[in-house]
């Protein structure tokens, strides 16, 4: 029916436009004004990825600029990838207003459809732009980080692959969607005449692409990371670090997942909601992965690290205390001189064992544990003075050290 639109009378397409976008079921009455929806749900987690993704920019922004103080190709390329995103989640909003998330189509006017096809096809073409850019940006620092310069091995290689796979998808996916249908404005305008291809092949080749690359990029930096000449803890570490992908794995599964259910729905309005969510999720993930790297050295530089192993320590030896039911009792001197009590100050500058001083009279034999314990902290100083004299003759010249003291003189 909407392909024979363009060939009828102007009075004849306004009646059809404002008939309902897809007959309602049996026994449903379309309810045009303020269908039922769920934009709430919508609204909420656009807003949440949106924050999370912004966190995660300013802090490698704040690392790069502020601690680095240099930026590089893949800082452009991520600040490239972020205002897509925001184009994305422009009109995902917009989504929320015309139609609504979760409307039935049989809710609508054929003529709402004009600007949802709209929303949805700018949204696409941000998305088909800010995932490979992000994905190019994570390949490019991977590749500087874990390839020495100047060599060239399968990780650079592998690298480098899936940088060209991403371009020429970003390429080919956007240049599709615009192409979509002859002429541009026939994409989203049913009135007019022209030629269009199946634009939801298009999106489930694009999930497909994206999904590939993004098990691809889990797996790639695994086997250098288990090369690295560091102890199994930091390794087993790091490499949970850079697992944070799986998280976009996941959502590129599930994003092909409801595509296909979308693509095969004549009902689309009511299930373009979790393609919208998923696909988020999937660009916000990117996000994480692109940023928190620089979390470590912003964390490391401005003393967190080493408050919060202070405060594990310190939670940790109390635990100890507790358990084993007496507690080291290291009270500060009272005593008016200051100087009178020595204390060792730990990692961190918080008070230690006791220093003092020990009797002239001890010697290192008479140390002896007390109350079966060993005490702790400085027991005993001793200094050495080595002095070194030379006997002279009566001609004041120095005597030979090893020589004999006496000389034996001929008479």
């Amino acid at each position: 029916m909407a392909e024979l639109i363009p060939y009828l009378s102007p009075q004849e397409q306004e009646a059809i436009l404002d008939g309902p976008a897809l007959a309602p079921p049996e026994g449903v009455i379309p309810q045009f004004d303020n269908p039922p929806n769920n934009n709430a749900l919508a609204h909420g987690v656009l807003s949440a990825c949106v924050a999370i993704s912004t966190v995660c920019l300013l802090i490698r922004a704040y690392a790069r600029v502020f601690l680095f103080k240099q930026l590089k190709i893949e800082d452009y390329l991520i600040v490239v990838a972020y205002a897509n995103y925001l184009g994305w989640i422009v009109y995902s909003f917009l989504l929320s207003k015309t139609p609504g998330y979760f409307v039935h189509q049989w809710d609508l006017h054929l003529r709402d459809m004009i600007a949802t096809v709209l929303y949805i096809h700018y949204a696409g073409v941000f998305y088909s732009i800010t995932l490979p850019l992000l994905k190019i940006s994570i390949l490019i620092e991977w590749s500087r980080m874990f390839v020495p310069r100047g060599t060239r091995n399968a990780f650079m290689w592998a690298c480098y692959i899936v940088i060209t796979v991403q371009i020429m998808a970003m390429i080919g996916i956007v240049f599709a969607l615009c192409f979509v249908c002859i002429p541009y404005e026939k994409i989203w305008n049913i009135t007019l005449k022209g030629h269009c291809f199946n634009k939801l092949n298009i999106d489930i080749g694009a999930a497909c692409v994206h999904l590939c690359t993004d098990i691809v990029i889990l797996i790639l930096p695994q086997r250098p990371i288990w090369r690295l000449q560091m102890s199994f803890r930091k390794r087993l570490g790091v490499s949970v670090f850079f697992s944070l992908g799986i998280l976009a794995c996941i959502s590129a599964g599930f994003r092909l997942a409801v595509t296909l259910t979308y693509a095969h729905q004549p009902d689309q309005t009511s299930t373009f909601g979790p393609v919208i969510f998923w696909a988020t999720a999937e660009m916000t993930c990117g996000f994480v992965i692109a940023c928190l790297p620089s979390t470590p050295k912003i964390l490391k530089d401005h003393g967190i690290l080493r408050k919060m192993k202070k405060a594990m320590r310190s939670v940790v030896g109390l635990t100890n205390t507790t358990s084993k039911g007496t507690a080291s009792k290291l009270p500060i001197s009272s005593s008016t001189n200051p100087a009178s009590t020595y204390r060792k100050l730990g990692e961190y500058g918080e008070y230690g064992v006791e220093m003092r001083n020990i009797k002239t009279s001890e010697s290192t034999e008479q140390l002896r544990f007390e109350n079966g314990h060993a005490e702790q902290g400085i027991l005993r100083t001793t200094r050495v003075t080595i002095k070194e004299e030379y006997a002279k003759d009566v001609d004041e010249d120095v005597l030979n050290p090893n020589a004999a003291w006496n000389k034996e003189t001929n008479v």
